[in-house]
């Protein structure tokens, strides 16, 4: 098994988000970064934010994470996976992710499959299930 895979996994049984930065043929996993509460911010700034504790992803999630992960780290791009509810988001940038939850997927930011990152992933979510894309505003 290879060592970015052991490091992915562990964050993933501790329910945990993660980032992968790959650069000059190396990766590196670390974790994701987000709101951190330890910051004096006033209540209202953070309204609407989900807070709770996150539950490991399925076998079935964890599995897909864990293939797209291997897709994407094969074609050195770097990415960002945070996990939800029963779902998980795949972040490439700001405006450019995927959703992906037990039963579908959404593409946000790309105009199509054939983009060229969601080309390296596009059969895996086929065959996980519905496919969305929702296309950038102009």
């Amino acid at each position: 098994m290879m060592h970015w895979k052991e490091e992915i996994l562990s964050f993933l049984d501790q329910g945990k988000g993660f980032e992968v930065i790959c650069e000059e043929g190396e990766v590196k996993v670390s974790e994701a970064k987000g709101i951190s509460s330890k910051a004096p911010i006033d209540l209202k700034e953070i309204k609407g934010v989900r807070r709770g504790k996150v539950k490991p992803p399925s076998a079935k999630l964890r599995d897909l994470i864990i293939k797209l992960a291997s897709r994407l780290i094969e074609a050195s791009k770097s990415f960002k996976v945070t996990l939800g509810q029963g779902d998980f988001t795949l972040r490439f940038d700001l405006d450019h992710y995927i959703r992906v939850d037990a039963k579908s997927s959404s593409i946000v930011g790309f105009n199509s499959l054939e983009d060229e990152t969601i080309k390296i992933v596009a059969d895996l979510l086929k065959e996980h299930g519905e496919v969305r894309i929702l296309k950038p505003l102009k």
